[in-house]
C-alpha cells in the first residue's frame, strides 16, 4: 500500500502516476470515485471482466458488427450435422468431437 500526497492542479486535477503501476491502472481506464468517510477513495474497474478482453478489440467488434449484419441479411446456412459442415468448410470432421 502506498501513501502519496498530491498537490490539486488547475481544474481539479490529481495525478495517479505514483501509485497506477501498483494498481495496473493505464491510460483510457476507468477508475470508481467514491466520496466516502470525509475523503475520496479511488479504485480500478473494468467494464469486462480480463478475460474477454480480445471481444472488446476493433478486431472483435467489427467481426461482430459484419456478423450481425449477416445475419440480418440474411446471409447463413444451416447444417444437419457437423460432418456437412465440415465439407463445406474443406476439413475432416473430428471422430472424437
Amino acid at each position: 500500500m502506498s501513501t502519496v500526497i498530491q498537490q490539486v492542479q488547475k481544474r481539479m486535477l490529481v495525478s495517479l502516476a505514483q501509485v497506477a503501476r501498483n494498481l495496473n491502472i493505464h491510460e483510457g481506464d476507468h477508475v470508481l470515485l467514491e466520496e466516502r468517510d470525509g475523503g475520496i477513495f479511488i479504485s480500478p474497474v473494468g467494464w469486462h471482466e480480463k478475460n474477454q478482453e480480445y471481444f472488446w478489440s476493433e478486431e472483435w467488434q467489427n467481426m461482430m458488427k459484419k456478423s450481425a449484419e449477416d445475419l440480418a441479411q440474411g446471409r447463413v446456412q444451416r447444417f444437419q450435422d457437423i460432418k456437412s459442415l465440415m465439407e463445406k468448410l474443406g476439413g475432416e470432421e473430428d471422430d472424437n468431437a
